[in-house]
């Protein structure tokens, strides 16, 4: 949701042309339309609201869902086109996230000495981004902090990210965060209902969490992390979209944590696909009767019955019946291998 100007169709032209002047055109959104004749301009945090409904006689100044530009794959191509051999773009195209204003690369050694470029044309025609970074190294183990190395812009990792209507403040230098995610956190805020409880295992800066509350609001959710700079963040965070009386982050190794919680869950979410086995047991014993559980794990296809068999004697060694309702692909990790979501029902 961005804050949009407008406008009476007549008026569109001379609007646009004074927030051009201005400076209060939001660059990183789209222009929108509405049925009724009137166009939608989005503002930057600079404008001045009351200027210009004055200005404008009928303007109103409205939140508004305007599609955010963002990096496709056909314009980085296009952008591209010249700077790096065509036979190599593909391999650039394939991996690469934008955070809040920051751009995230997966640059291979044949392409290194293309990077700077490929930096700059992307600053330059994409006026949101502020930051272009690469993954320098393999994420950590445990906290999965993926290590970056800014290649162009200003010096920070930290950004403000939006999603489905929360904001969320990630430092990329020390915590976990994937977009990629967006979707699934979504669907599975859809499917909360009034008066659950919910508990996000490795819930890091507190996207799960935030998602839910926005859309169910009617539920109490605990999100904890072993990072200490991830829970602080989703401290702030859930502070800054007002959740306070929804959500709870907790801060440690959910083996140690949950058990003091002293509550039994009716959802279980498990966003930690390289770790998710090793938990399941624990998630098993602190579900309610008919709890969902989201869990979410790396697979090649054509494993997945073996997975689902693996799930069903966890179960069966922790005591509970379990029906496995559905599973889902959102998204790829490597060549074969997919993220997948099961869930769980537990009887």
């Amino acid at each position: 949701m961005v804050k949009a100007l407008k406008v009476k169709t007549e008026l569109a032209q001379a609007a646009k042309e004074l927030l051009l002047e201005k400076g209060w055109l939001a660059s990183n959104y789209s222009i929108g339309r509405s049925a009724q004749r009137y166009v939608l301009f989005p503002l930057s945090q600079s404008a001045d609201e009351n200027f210009l409904k004055k200005r404008f006689p009928g303007a109103k100044i409205e939140e508004r869902n305007l599609q955010p530009y963002s990096l496709k794959s056909k314009n980085l191509k296009s952008l591209l086109k010249g700077i790096i051999p065509d036979s190599e773009i593909g391999k650039l195209i394939k991996s690469y996230d934008v955070v809040g204003d920051i751009c995230i690369l997966e640059i291979p050694p044949e392409l290194e000495k293309f990077e700077l470029s490929i930096a700059h044309t992307i600053k330059r025609s994409f006026p949101n981004i502020k930051v272009v970074a690469k993954k320098a190294g393999k994420r950590t183990e445990v906290e999965r902090v993926q290590p970056l190395k800014i290649i162009s812009g200003e010096n920070r990792l930290t950004t403000i990210y939006k999603e489905h209507g929360v904001l969320m403040k990630v430092d990329l230098e020390k915590v976990y965060f994937s977009p990629r995610a967006s979707n699934e956190r979504l669907r599975i805020a859809r499917l909360v209902k009034p008066g659950e409880k919910v508990l996000v295992m490795f819930g890091g800066v507190g996207p799960y969490a935030l998602v839910i509350a926005k859309h169910q609001p009617n539920c109490k959710i605990w999100t904890v992390d072993i990072n200490p700079v991830a829970h602080e963040l989703a401290v702030q965070n859930v502070r800054l979209n007002r959740f306070g009386h929804i959500i709870i982050p907790l801060q440690g190794d959910v083996k140690e944590v949950v058990p003091k919680i002293g509550e039994l869950f009716d959802r279980i979410i498990m966003p930690f696909p390289e770790k998710s086995w090793d938990f399941l047991g624990l998630a098993l014993k602190f579900a309610a009767p008919s709890a969902t559980i989201h869990f979410i794990i790396f697979s090649e296809e054509d494993k997945l019955k073996e997975a689902e068999n693996k799930i069903l004697e966890i179960a069966k060694k922790a005591g509970r019946a379990v029906k496995i309702l559905n599973w889902r692909i959102f998204g790829s990790y490597a060549p074969g291998v997919n993220r997948y979501t099961f869930d769980i029902l537990v009887k």
